[in-house]
């Protein structure tokens, strides 16, 4: 059978069979000898476009212009999704009967595919034959440059806790939205794509220095408005692949520290494979913070950014002076981007004890301005205004030792957003941007400005910036997208997104609230009602006037269509 004919078929009936297991797409299920597996409906759309190509490989952007149609998605929607098959399916990646990864082409359905219609088998395909699967390449320095799942999303640890903290009082005026910052052209400028620095010991005790060896690195050079820094899908076992073409990059190596010593390899290439500048470096840890330095002059220099050695150092200098500081505020990092209660009071005292270490450490004080704005998000603190009055002194003194730290902004932009100054918020955030150009978490919280203040037309342009800049961020970015389109009336889209978002993290009450709403406005009152129980199994006290009031919408529009949604299925 072509794949046109598979294809044609899979319109005309309503069943198949995968192996030994029933496809109904219709009731989103498969079953085999009474048992039977439900999926979401993304994942079965996924498993018919393999059935669709079966024996053939499929590339991951095949399956996603497939499968999703012209959406802007992120890979691991799709990886999600085959993750839920083969789950379903009982299949191995190791042993694979179905669902097959080819490295670098994509997968392919490797079990016999029937379609049946009234009751028969009305066409069929084969089993594939076995592809060779290449040897994976020896783990020595040369080795493919692969994501180890280190979380490269740290580089954005200090606004990735705190752009969901939106509770903008104000409509959003004319005069505000002219604040906001431009974002034409970030396609047109030299992109660098950072892959995360394993550690190479196997150490856990290891993994906050490669985190933060990585996020130095990609903070640095996000400080130069000549190029966008871009975080790569992170996925363990896959390989992030950046855009192709003259302008891009890919900066990727490895770390280990031995002792007394450290051991670092760095490669520099054009994403095309031509290799532009690598080195191997073996020193004392204590010379840690001056490598960093030198490797970033390195770079600088093979990019051909044109900047003063004044400025150079000036961009590139270190954080603190001390390494003790530095771990503590590395660990610090780790906890609060778990965002949970214990780990921001972890965060809080290891932050504390990076300013005890050094009192001038810019970037620990507006760690510690986060967790005591995340008290005040998350209702953690006892007295919210006393909670932000902290977040706000703390971001200030943050802000008098050294004026350049672009987290520090985003925290004033969020207590000014809390007080009503909007314009104040702006053009805090504009200085963020200025001081750093990647910045996705000020792009991210321009966007949500403008959904709350009724605008959410003007979300979707600065989102998609902060989507390119950091394609794996979480669930929020999609959650900010989602929402927009739900208040623009593309359910479709909407439903997609919020999808999404909870699959990377199912506890979020915010996203299930806007998903069950999505669902009504789609016609799909089973899936909305499916989404209210879980919103009830979250949070058994929910009520929807009492979460409005801490909600930050004033549109009288958006607020009336996601009531009327929501109160049509019981909330």
């Amino acid at each position: 059978m072509t794949a046109q004919s598979g294809a044609a078929e899979a319109r005309r009936t309503d069943r198949l069979s995968v192996g030994d297991w029933l496809v109904e797409p219709a009731l989103n299920q498969l079953s085999r000898g009474g048992a039977v597996e439900r999926l979401e409906p993304k994942a079965v759309e996924v498993l018919l476009a393999l059935a669709r190509h079966a024996g053939q490989v499929m590339s991951r952007d095949q399956l996603i212009a497939e499968v999703w149609n012209g959406l802007a998605v992120t890979d691991d929607a799709l990886t999600q999704s085959i993750i839920k098959l083969r789950k379903a399916l009982g299949d191995t990646t190791r042993e694979p009967a179905y669902i097959q990864t080819i490295p670098k082409r994509g997968y392919r359905l490797i079990a016999k595919v029937a379609w049946l219609g009234d009751g028969e088998a009305v066409s069929a395909a084969a089993p594939a034959p076995a592809l060779a699967t290449p040897e994976p390449a020896p783990r020595r320095w040369t080795r493919t440059w692969i994501a180890a799942g280190l979380g490269a999303a740290i580089l954005l640890a200090g606004g990735a806790l705190i752009w969901t903290l939106m509770r903008d009082r104000a409509a959003l005026t004319p005069e505000a939205a002219a604040e906001a910052v431009s974002v034409a052209g970030v396609d047109d400028l030299p992109q660098v794509v950072v892959q995360p620095f394993p550690e190479l010991a196997g150490d856990p005790s290891q993994v906050p220095l490669a985190r933060g060896f990585t996020a130095r690195i990609i903070t640095d050079l996000s400080r130069f408005p000549e190029l966008r820094v871009i975080s790569p899908r992170i996925a363990v076992g896959a390989e992030a692949e950046p855009a192709k073409g003259p302008g891009r990059y890919l900066v990727a190596g490895e770390i280990e520290r031995n002792g007394d010593n450290i051991r670092v390899y760095i490669h520099l290439g054009e994403t095309n494979g031509r290799a532009l500048w690598s080195e191997q470096y073996d020193r004392p840890y204590t010379d840690l913070f001056a490598l960093q330095d030198e490797l970033i002059s390195q770079m600088l220099g093979v990019l051909r950014v044109k900047l003063s050695n004044a400025e150079l150092v000036r961009q590139a200098r270190p954080y603190t002076k001390s390494l003790a500081a530095y771990e503590a505020f590395l660990r610090a990092q780790s906890a609060l981007i778990v965002r949970r209660q214990a780990e921001n009071e972890e965060a809080r005292q290891l932050y504390a004890r990076a300013v005890e270490l050094d009192p001038t450490f810019a970037r620990a004080y507006a760690g510690l301005a986060l967790t005591h704005a995340a008290d005040r998000r998350n209702g953690w603190a006892t007295d919210a205004e006393t909670a932000l009055a902290k977040a706000s002194e703390l971001a200030r003194t943050a802000q008098r030792i050294d004026p350049d730290v672009a987290e520090t902004y985003f925290v004033l932009a969020y207590v000014a957003m809390e007080r009503g100054a909007f314009a104040d918020a702006v053009r805090e955030l504009r200085t963020a941007l200025r001081l750093n150009p990647s910045y996705a978490d000020a792009y991210a919280l321009l966007a949500a400005i403008h959904t709350y203040g009724g605008r959410p037309g003007e979300t979707i342009p600065l989102i998609r910036v902060a989507m390119k800049l950091v394609p794996d961020a979480g669930h929020l970015y999609l959650l900010i997208l989602g929402r927009a389109y739900f208040f623009l009336g593309d359910n479709q889209s909407a439903v997609a997104y919020l999808r999404q978002a909870i699959a990377r993290n199912p506890d979020s009450l915010e996203v299930r609230v806007f998903l069950a709403a999505a669902l009504v406005q789609a016609g799909r009152r089973d899936d909305a009602a499916w989404e209210r129980e879980e919103i009830r199994q979250l949070d058994p006290a929910f009520r929807l006037d009492a979460w409005l009031k801490s909600y930050p919408m004033t549109d009288a529009r958006q607020i009336g269509a996601l009531t009327g949604a929501l109160r049509s299925i019981g909330l």
